[in-house]
């Protein structure tokens, strides 16, 4: 009997720019100055939920924009976030705004470790607009640093895969 297997590490399912944004600022900081630098407005879609090889578990938060003009879906995610305690039947300790430990963090690309935030832009006509959307976001006082990232140069395959969402 032949059996296939899917190859998520080929090129074809990585079909999105990345850029890498290195900020002092917070998440909310960092949304207000990408809508304005690139007109759009995102909203919170998705908390990715991450298991950590210690079991733990880890949720990112997916903020999303489709742009309907331009066919273009961006995507920001933070790099790190903090370990979530699962839940519990305790009502008390579910609205205890500490309950979490904070000390413990993760990253969603650990070799990106001076990276705080990840644009991702997603589309067929995004090769179009991809200068341009560098150049606005580049100039921003907020951001320390901003880059492209090329998949191909990621050593980790394995956190490249954190990526498909």
């Amino acid at each position: 009997m032949v059996t296939h297997t899917l190859n998520i590490i080929d090129d074809e399912h990585f079909d999105f720019d990345i850029f890498s944004i290195t900020s002092t600022e917070t998440i909310y900081t960092i949304i207000n100055a990408l809508n304005q630098e690139l007109n759009i407005d995102f909203k919170l879609k998705d908390l990715l939920d991450f298991s950590h090889k210690d079991g733990e578990n880890f949720y990112f938060p997916l903020y999303t924009f489709w742009h309907n003009e331009l066919n273009i879906e961006f995507n920001l995610i933070s790099n790190q976030t903090s370990f979530q305690p699962p839940e519990t039947k305790n009502v008390n300790s579910a609205f205890d705004l500490f309950a979490g430990d904070v000390e413990r963090t993760t990253k969603l690309l650990p070799e990106l470790e001076n990276s705080d935030y990840f644009l991702i832009i997603k589309g067929d006509n995004r090769y179009m607009h991809n200068f341009a959307i560098f150049e606005a976001i580049k100039k921003n006082e907020n951001f320390i640093t901003v880059f492209e990232i090329y998949l191909e140069n990621l050593k980790d395959k394995k956190a490249k895969t954190n990526l498909l969402f």
